[in-house]
């Protein structure tokens, strides 16, 4: 079987050590970043998330096989138990309502990303839609892995470790090289469109550095 996932990934590791160097994330690792840069990332990224759930709807539709349906199942389940209750438990936290915040128009660049994947998994083939969702999630691994490799204290007194955690250790390396194996088995089936998903995969990448940059410039602004 052809490793086309290391092309793939490897034609976006540029990027993601941009995301690395951002100042969002150097600034989330060693615990700097302002409260009103960290609820704009929270809200927008809630935001975010609740439409990635909507990608896997179409997704599933496109599947041919129940190893397929579940491996999708598998990805939203971690989103869910994870991402998206540390996310809740923030808002909360801070007196924010729910439904305010799902509700809140996304920022541009995030709106952007959103129509983006949207575009891809409702109108494109099962593995263009496939390439367009996996960045996120193989990104924050590798970024936060190599983060802690780098930082081995940044969870030491840092304010935002539970946000964090949930993205470094065993559980999440293992989890996006199954991630990974199951792009690069859908990339098999599927090897003419190597170059298309390629290009998805690294706008989808260059979408990621947007956000952090984004999350780190903009005001906090909840509009209806």
């Amino acid at each position: 079987m052809t490793n086309y996932m290391k092309d793939i990934i490897n034609d976006s590791l540029p990027i993601w050590e941009e995301c690395i160097n951002s100042k969002f994330v150097q600034g989330l690792v060693n615990g700097t970043l302002t409260e009103d840069q960290i609820v704009k990332y929270i809200v927008e990224d809630t935001r975010y998330l609740l439409n990635y759930a909507k990608c896997y709807a179409y997704l599933i539709t496109k599947c041919n096989t129940l190893e397929e349906i579940r491996m999708f199942y598998d990805i939203l389940a971690f989103v869910n138990e994870g991402e998206t209750s540390v996310r809740r438990e923030f808002i909360l936290e801070r007196g924010l309502k729910e439904d305010v915040v799902e509700t809140t128009i996304p920022d541009m660049e995030s709106q952007i990303y959103i129509d983006s994947m949207m575009n891809w998994c409702s109108c494109g083939t099962l593995v263009e839609g496939t390439m367009s969702i996996l960045p996120c999630m193989l990104s924050y691994g590798y970024i936060f892995n190599e983060c802690y490799k780098r930082y081995p204290n940044m969870l030491k007194n840092n304010p935002f470790k539970h946000i964090l955690e949930g993205y470094i250790g065993n559980e999440m390396v293992e989890g996006c090289k199954v991630w990974e194996e199951f792009g690069n088995k859908l990339m098999n089936k599927y090897p003419n469109s190597f170059e298309k998903c390629k290009e998805i995969f690294r706008f989808s990448s260059l979408r990621e550095k947007a956000f952090w940059e984004m999350s780190f410039n903009n005001k906090l602004d909840f509009r209806k």
